[in-house]
């Protein structure tokens, strides 16, 4: 068997390995759907906002605003970390909103992001 040939194999797999290790580290966890979906135009304003993670989380942030104003809703900060959360929403009106969120992730990296959505009586069925 050639050596050579068996190291510079030896190193590629390695390297390799590293790599998908260095992804693995890196990866954060996200917000896999919401609903109302980000950038959705619905009829009616939903009674409640649900969020659902790539893996499970402590919401720690959820914001919801309507023209730089804040909607009340019935959020609290989450103690006990979960892939999916229904938070009701009682206020809500026609509009466009943005919902601000974060949340601490197994890693223990706080992760945030926003998205936006339209309640619009006169629009089409609800995608």
């Amino acid at each position: 068997m050639n050596t050579q040939l068996f190291t510079n194999g030896l190193r590629g797999a390695f390297l390799v390995l590293c790599l998908f290790a260095a992804n693995l580290a890196s990866a954060h966890t996200g917000l896999k759907e919401s609903t109302p979906a980000a950038d959705a135009t619905v009829k009616e304003p939903p009674a409640h906002i649900n969020l659902v993670f790539t893996a499970p989380v402590r919401l720690i942030k959820l914001e919801v605003l309507a023209g730089g104003q804040a909607v009340p809703t019935r959020f609290a900060p989450s103690s006990e970390a979960v892939a999916s959360y229904v938070i009701d929403t009682p206020a809500m009106k026609p509009g466009n909103f943005t919902v601000n969120w974060a949340a601490i992730g197994a890693d223990g990296h706080t992760v945030s992001n926003t998205f936006s959505f339209v309640v619009d009586p006169a629009a089409g069925s609800a995608p």
